[in-house]
């Protein structure tokens, strides 16, 4: 019964015939997917913030004598400088966890910590 047990390779996982061997670290897909989100939301809430400043000016620019669409178009500026603020507080955050417990996340490659 024992030699049996020896010849199966009980505990041990193969991979099926025909799959691409990954790298080293098999967790790299997942940090890459973490990481490439995280630069993909900071650049395009960016984005939009700007764009969002650009037609509050130019809504400010049309507004004319009207009090109610000028004070429109500042809260619209008032909050697009404020969507631009959480941004850039956003990669403020990340950057001061990097530094503070050294590890990267959007700066190289993001590595998994292990036990």
């Amino acid at each position: 019964m024992l030699n049996f047990l020896a010849e199966v390779n009980l505990g041990k996982i193969t991979a099926p015939q025909g799959t691409v061997p990954t790298a080293s670290n098999p967790s790299g897909f997942v940090a890459s997917l973490v990481q490439n989100s995280i630069w993909l939301l900071i650049i395009v809430s960016f984005i939009i913030a700007v764009i969002w400043m650009i037609f509050a000016g130019l809504s400010f620019i049309f507004a004319g004598d009207d009090s109610k669409k000028v004070a429109s178009a500042w809260t619209r500026i008032y909050m697009g400088l404020l969507g631009l603020v959480i941004v850039l507080g956003a990669f403020a955050i990340i950057k001061l966890v990097e530094w503070f417990f050294s590890v990267t996340i959007i700066s190289g490659d993001l590595v998994i910590p292990t036990i």
